[in-house]
């Protein structure tokens, strides 16, 4: 037995979201069944199909989602049928779903009722807007969502088009963040049912979750008072998208050094000299002239050859990917980022692998996605057997307690009271991923140094009329919420004793080095296994361990055009490959970190395989995230064409503007009985017969007309008035929300997003907290960012048992502070 094998997840709804969720699970060995209702999950239908031939065994979409699972058909509006349902409630551990509120009531799916037929169950709810708050009920899809979720108003970034809507990045990346971020804290809450034999229902809104991805750009309004939007201009040069010979080149110089290195990279230009471009923010003010200047240079280039000599002279550059290349990319090919896997009706497929290399190789593509009831359900009457033998418990890794036992962690505690994080990253990834875990009650440790501060101690915004300083920055206090500081000089062979006399005490390891610095520093892998043969290990780059780019410099930003996301991210209006808003990287990176970890923690606990050791790729993350794209490559299609806001298969899909300066409204029927709905809302009902508007095949094909349409019905109306009209009517709608929007939204308040935790320099600040809330749980981050330091006499003395003379000999000596 390995990894998740010992899981058992019931998997319901439709679509897209609990069946990412599900799969993560199943990748990693968990047991999954899925329940389908009688005309099977809509996803079936969806597409990509080889050569558009529609066969709902062998859409594109489900086929990605749905490997490693079994299929049941169950018809919940059946006393039969939800009784059957009940009977896989009792043998389950996790229960995932996407049905939202009414929708749950209307199947007979209640975490009250399930508890009592079995009380360890932990229930994972993935919603558009959870199970409260005032917009509770409103439909939502990714578009909707994305948008509505603050995303959307940042999208595509840096200097775009005024005049063009935000844009949504293609696919369906508030689902799969939602599924994400969910999954993490459904494992961390599987980690405590198994502790405790009590289980819990973590209520998981994507809208929450859209907007806690707003990060630093939420920190510059609630910090400055500044809203950012599309179209501000870059803050550095160079940052984006670069015309070469035969294709695009993402580069970023986020660091002086790095620009010096480009200079000469260039052939130092005199234009270079100039006293404008001799600072990061100096530069800053003539990106135009800058843009111009660096392109007519790299138009001199093949992508290929300026992406590897940039990344020689250690300049951060990324090409822009289509499917095809990325299939034949070396470095990807070398660390078998590919699964292939047979399936009766698609043939053989090829597939995104593991997001991540594990030493103990749990992952793996063990059956094809099933087919519409492949697995016989129970009569009824007749016990469950969908769900393999329970193995014989093993409750603690052999030789060792647990870690909640060692910290004595009450059992009403958070889910992951008592386990303990040694965070030695930085930036954005890493610190996500231990935020995460923070959030559901591990004690993350962070270790820095004034002599190597993070970048984002380094970075705005600062407090309005506050003289800038280390601790003031709220990209800093947004991303490490609930941790504690220890200032320890890594330079120094004391301090580096003191990090491995910590991981001995720890239940996890995470860093984010540069390949190869961790094991020159002594906190290698295979050195700090030597430590604490428990511990897991979670080392996250832009590229990997292993690999001819291994070496390669990587930012968040990078890694949408590595993954074929920003080439298929465009406005129809001009085809140009886009960023995507963010430095989505950084987060999708960060969460699967945690994902992983919050897996290793349980399997250690389950079976006992302890030492696991994560080489996680984001780039590599990515390309699951990327799968529409990806499955239309391989089963034989064209790329898609530009799209904006458009979907592949469902119309109206898009963004429109309404009465105001830059005021929009995303909107979308991705379900056909939705589409007379909306022809009711705007006053119009007989459209639903317009033989043009028929069905979603018809209004794909006139999708131009039925845009200009509903852009006329919008355009003099208020956003809210719009969304309120088509909500009525159970028509996804929502605002496209700025960061001022979301500070303000009266639904993130009712879910508690928004926390205000007193911090010792910049008092209380509004920030973003956990996207999940728990019912048995206690909720709520507990304390704001530390300052740097802020623990070390603290942690020196109740972990490591020093005493004070000890600890003041330790800060003379510089190696702590």
């Amino acid at each position: 037995m390995s990894g998740l094998a010992h899981l058992r997840v019931l998997e319901l709804g439709g679509g897209i979201t609990a069946a990412l969720a599900a799969k993560l699970l199943a990748d990693l060995g968990a047991a999954c069944v899925k329940v389908e209702p009688p005309g099977g999950d809509p996803a079936r239908q969806w597409g990509p199909f080889r050569a558009g031939r529609a066969d709902p065994e062998a859409s594109g979409t489900f086929l990605f989602l749905n490997a490693n699972k079994r299929s049941l058909v169950l018809d919940l509006a059946g006393a039969a049928d939800r009784s059957r349902l009940e009977g896989l409630v009792a043998e389950a551990d996790l229960l995932v779903h996407d049905l939202p509120p009414m929708a749950m009531a209307a199947q007979g799916i209640a975490f009250d009722r399930f508890e009592r037929l079995n009380p360890r169950l932990v229930m994972l709810s993935l919603t558009p807007f959870g199970q409260d708050g005032p917009h509770k009920d409103y439909a939502g899809n990714d578009l909707t969502l994305m948008h509505g979720g603050g995303w959307g108003t940042l999208s595509p970034g840096k200097s775009a088009p005024r005049e063009l809507p935000p844009l949504r990045p293609f696919g369906h990346h508030a689902l799969a963040q939602a599924a994400l971020h969910g999954t993490v804290a459904a494992l961390a809450a599987c980690f405590a049912a198994r502790e405790t034999g009590r289980g819990e229902h973590v209520d998981v809104s994507i809208h929450d979750v859209v907007a806690t991805l707003t990060s630093r750009n939420f920190a510059n309004y609630t910090y400055m008072g500044k809203v950012d939007r599309r179209d501000d201009p870059t803050a550095y040069e160079p940052y984006g998208f670069y015309r070469c010979k035969d294709g695009h080149l993402f580069m970023i110089c986020a660091e002086q050094s790095q620009w010096e290195r480009l200079v000469e990279l260039m052939g130092s230009p005199a234009w270079a000299a100039d006293p404008r471009f001799l600072t990061r923010d100096l530069r800053g003010g003539h990106v135009g002239e800058l843009k111009t200047r660096i392109s007519a240079w790299s138009k001199g280039w093949t992508v290929s050859d300026l992406f590897h000599a940039c990344q020689k002279a250690r300049v951060g550059a990324a090409p822009v990917y289509t499917f095809a290349q990325i299939e034949r990319e070396p470095h990807l090919l070398e660390r078998g980022a590919f699964a292939r896997i047979a399936h009766p009706v698609a043939g053989e497929l090829k597939l995104p692998g593991a997001p991540y290399r594990l030493k103990h190789p749990w992952w793996s593509l063990r059956t094809p996605a099933p087919r519409l009831g492949e697995a016989a359900g129970p009569a009824k009457g007749e016990p469950a057997r969908l769900f393999p033998p329970r193995p014989s418990p093993l409750p603690h890794a052999p030789g060792a307690p647990t870690a909640a036992a060692k910290a004595g962690a009450p059992a009403g505690g958070p889910p992951l009271a008592g386990v303990r994080v040694l965070d030695l990253s930085w930036v954005w990834a890493g610190p996500h991923a231990t935020t995460m875990l923070a959030f559901l009650g591990a004690e993350v440790i962070k270790v820095e140094s004034s002599k190597r501060l993070d970048l984002t101690r380094r970075s705005t915004p600062y407090p309005t009329g506050m003289t800038p300083g280390i601790n003031r920055t709220g990209y800093f206090n947004i991303i490490n919420q609930a941790k504690l500081s220890i200032g320890v000089d890594l330079s120094r062979p004391e301090g580096i004793a003191l990090v491995r006399q910590l991981a001995a005490r720890c239940d996890v390891l995470i860093s984010n080095f540069g390949t190869g610095v961790a094991e020159r520093l002594g906190v290698g892998a295979e050195e700090m296994l030597k430590v604490n043969p428990s511990l897991t290990i979670a080392m996250i780059s832009a590229f990997g361990q292993t690999g001819p780019y291994r070496n390669y410099m990587g930012y968040g930003p990078l890694i949408s055009p590595l993954a074929g996301l920003s080439v298929q991210t465009a406005y129809r209006e001009d085809g140009e490959p886009r960023d995507v808003g963010m430095p989505y990287g950084d987060p999708n990176g960060g969460v699967h970190a945690a994902l992983a970890i919050a897996a290793a923690l349980c399997a250690r606990q389950a079976n006992g395989t302890g030492g696991q050791v994560i080489d996680l790729s984001m780039w590599e993350c990515m390309l699951g995230l990327t799968y529409e794209g990806w499955m239309n490559h391989v089963l034989g299609n064209p790329p898609y064409p530009p799209m904006g806001n458009r979907d592949p298969f469902h119309a109206p899909h898009n963004v429109y503007a309404c009465r105001g300066d830059d005021q929009w409204v995303a909107l979308a029927v991705s379900e056909e009985r939705h589409w007379p709905a909306l022809c009711r809302a705007i006053g119009q009902p007989a459209l639903a017969g317009d033989p043009r508007f028929a069905d979603r095949a018809a209004r794909k094909a006139n999708e131009d007309a039925l845009d200009a349409l509903l852009a006329a019905w919008c355009r003099d109306r208020d956003r809210w008035a719009v969304t309120e009209a088509l909500q009525a009517q159970g028509v996804a709608a929502y605002p496209c929300l700025s960061t001022k929007d979301l500070a303000e939204s009266p639904q993130l308040a009712a879910r508690g997003v928004l926390t205000r935790w007193p911090h010792p320099e910049v008092g209380v600040q509004t920030l973003l907290g956990a996207p999940w809330r728990l019912t048995r749980r206690p909720n709520g981050i507990g304390c704001a960012a530390p300052l740097l330091g802020q623990h070390t006499d603290d942690v020196l003395g109740r972990i490591l048992g020093l005493d004070a003379a000890r600890r003041a000999e330790l800060r003379a000596q510089g190696i702590v502070e």
